[in-house]
This record gives C-alpha cells, sequence and structure tokens, in this order.
C-alpha cells in the first residue's frame, strides 16, 4: 500500500508541476503586453479554443485592443469611438491576469505572474 501512495503522490506532484508551467507558456507575450499596459488591465481569455490577450489602459474612452498568443493584434474594441471588431463579443472565460493599483474601475489590483508595477 506503501507503494501505491508513494506512486499517487508522485504522480499528483508532476501533473501539478505539468499545470504550473503551462500556464506560463505565454509569458514572453504577457510580459510584453506588460510594458503597453503597465497603467491598464490585461485580461487571459478563449476564442475558438485559442488563448488571446484583451487589454486595455486604466483612461476613459480608450477602448481596448485583442492579441493572440504571440501578441499579434487580432481585434479592436473601442466602443466610444467606432464599431467595436466581432471579436470583442467572443471572447470566453476572461481572467485578469494584470491590473494596475488606483484604477478607474474601482477594482482590486491583480498582479497573476508577478509583472510588477
Amino acid at each position: 500500500m506503501k507503494n501505491i501512495t508513494s506512486i499517487l503522490s508522485l504522480f499528483l506532484f508532476m501533473a501539478l508541476a505539468f499545470s504550473c508551467n503551462k500556464k506560463n507558456d505565454n509569458i514572453n507575450t504577457i510580459k510584453k503586453l506588460h510594458k503597453t499596459y503597465k497603467n491598464g488591465e490585461i485580461s487571459e481569455c478563449t476564442y475558438e479554443d485559442e488563448t488571446v490577450y484583451s487589454c486595455g489602459i486604466n483612461a476613459y474612452d480608450a477602448g481596448g485592443v485583442i492579441y493572440d498568443k504571440d501578441g499579434e493584434i487580432i481585434g479592436s474594441c473601442n466602443y466610444a469611438w467606432g464599431t467595436p471588431d466581432t471579436i470583442c463579443g467572443e471572447l470566453e472565460d476572461c481572467t485578469v491576469i494584470y491590473r494596475v493599483a488606483d484604477n478607474i474601475w474601482g477594482q482590486a489590483h491583480v498582479d497573476k505572474y508577478d509583472l510588477g508595477d
């Protein structure tokens, strides 16, 4: 029984290590986006089964931009100054991974990947 417990513990440890590494697959893209949106918000979303990033600056009427996993712009979501791209309404499972402190949204500071301010 002790061997089974040891094997299960090892398997659980390996699965946990793999999942921790997996969420940082796009860390270079995230760091690149943080340089632009240091004074704003970055959300990690899903679009057509791919990871994308919805970003906005901490300013009224600033609009937002959608980036693919490589940091390339794939959509613009500026509701105040024109018709937003269709993708803006098709993002799923969005999670804020970065948000500047003292923001216009009145929301808590978030820094999931320790990007720093």
